[in-house]
């Protein structure tokens, strides 16, 4: 599809509202609406409204103006408003988050409620201004409600730990995190541990008098170290924060394959209390197409030594969307998944990265079903409330088809905290390793600093000293 966007306008909030409803095409910006093909031309018109008109073949087939600003009830998302009635009406597509394309939606709700709305006024509001479906705006002031208990429990001067080790066994063909296959990059791994353990030491002095609240150890996949690395890692972190007074401690155990009974023990010794097996699917198929290395078998195999070793909070990640499954496979495995009475579980809808393998193939992919989608995301609400657990954390990911939600369920006291400081972001996220991200929360003036790591593995070895002297400066001694 071809854009032709005013001076005064975003083209990336353009892109992103076309990409609700055209998640599987490429997207050009050009100066003028071309002979062939699909054109979306958006402008702003003196009286402050927005004009938006869809064009095919350069003929104009459809278009719509909002309202002239301060007279409509949506013009808080003018440009948005005008996409939407545009594309809804070509599509008949009716997106269920309405104008909304941004990360954390139950911030709206949590505004609402700060403001002095009731829960179901803030939902209200959301439905009304945002054209938001009833039933998400419900769902997300459920999870705001959620959020604002634990935030009340969350010390003012609490700080998050965050540590990413950016290697796995094998790429996911939707992974975009900055992660590297291991076997290639096996001979990385003494730089990047020693360059790890340095940022790390530096987090532990200038954390100094803070409350470290949660520790979360992601990736890519922490427990493709080996053993002496995995056990350095840990023992760094113990030396550096006071990991027995932390409300929480988590591990992305993540892919089955790479957990064995000697990492399980570390992370006992060590204090972890809170890790995450993530199946995906329990479609065989499945996983060996999108490259996930392990089988059906290996997850319940590894979730059931977990128990065994005595770890009660086991996080399960899931994808709704994945290549080929239907809704009956996705029932299929919240079957399999919910008689493992699992104490929280995170469900997420694909979301095609441009980082991501499967970015590459994006014009051969089949256009997603938004109808099965819903049907996923709703078989999946039921299950997770038969079986106890109750929506808590709510984030959506740009590209994702359809522009659905991914949530986070529990059970009452295994809400993820860490989970729930990265929504809300009222409180700073100290991080250390390749690619992460050090968040820094001003309470008072809600501004946030970020403070990005380099992705390139070789450049972050590299450059360590240099990162870590930004913190230093940003944080102070």
């Amino acid at each position: 599809m071809k854009f032709v966007v005013s001076d005064n306008i975003s083209h990336n909030d353009v892109q992103v509202m076309a990409q609700v409803f055209f998640h599987h095409i490429g997207f050009d910006l050009v100066e003028k609406v071309p002979a062939e093909g699909l054109c979306l031309a958006v402008e702003k018109v003196p009286d402050g409204a927005v004009f938006a008109g869809f064009f095919q073949n350069g003929a104009m087939i459809n278009h719509a103006q909002t309202p002239p600003k301060g007279e409509g009830d949506n013009d808080a998302k003018p440009v948005a408003l005008a996409i939407y009635r545009v594309l809804s009406a070509f599509t008949g597509y009716v997106p269920p988050w309405g104008l909304l394309t941004g990360i954390r939606p139950a911030k709206l709700i949590t505004a609402g409620l700060a403001a002095g709305l009731t829960k179901e006024q803030a939902a209200v509001d959301m439905t009304e201004r945002y054209l938001v479906d009833p039933a998400k705006a419900a769902l997300c002031a459920d999870v705001a409600q959620a959020q604002g208990k634990i935030m009340a429990t969350s010390p003012k001067n609490a700080i998050s730990i965050y540590i990413g080790i950016p290697f796995c066994p094998t790429i996911c063909h939707y992974c975009s995190f900055s992660a590297y296959p291991l076997a290639k990059f096996q001979n990385r791994m003494d730089g990047y541990m020693a360059a790890l353990i340095k940022e790390i030491n530096y987090l532990g002095h200038i954390s100094q008098g803070k409350f470290v609240e949660n520790i979360y150890i992601g990736g890519g996949t922490p427990t493709s170290l080996n053993d002496r690395d995995f056990e350095l890692l840990l023992t760094a972190i113990a030396r550096n924060f006071n990991v027995t007074k932390a409300l929480e401690y988590t591990v992305e155990a993540g892919r089955p394959d790479t957990i064995t009974q000697n990492k399980l023990a570390l992370m006992k010794t060590h204090g972890v209390a809170r890790i995450s097996i993530n199946p995906q699917t329990l479609k065989q198929t499945t996983l060996n197409k999108i490259g996930r290395g392990h089988s059906v078998e290996d997850f319940f195999e590894k979730y059931a030594m977990a128990q065994q070793m005595g770890f009660d909070h086991i996080n399960i990640d899931l994808i709704l969307g994945l290549d080929g499954e239907t809704p009956q496979d996705v029932a299929q495995t919240l079957e399999g998944i919910t008689a493992l009475a699992p104490n929280s579980v995170t469900v997420h809808t694909l979301a095609i990265k441009r980082a991501s393998k499967l970015h590459e193939d994006l014009q051969s992919l089949p256009k997603a079903d938004y109808a099965d989608l819903e049907q996923m995301l709703t078989i999946t609400a039921q299950a997770m409330k038969n079986a106890g657990l109750a929506p808590y954390y709510l984030y959506r990911q740009k590209k994702s088809p359809g522009n659905f939600e991914n949530v986070g369920y529990s059970k009452a006291g295994y809400e993820g905290r860490y989970n729930i400081h990265m929504m809300e972001e009222q409180r700073s996220v100290y991080a250390a390793g390749c690619g992460s991200i050090t968040k820094l929360v001003d309470n008072a003036s809600g501004r946030i600093d970020r403070i990005v790591n380099l992705r390139g593995l070789d450049e972050y070895i590299a450059r360590i000293d240099e990162m870590t002297r930004r913190k230093v400066v940003a944080i102070g001694e």
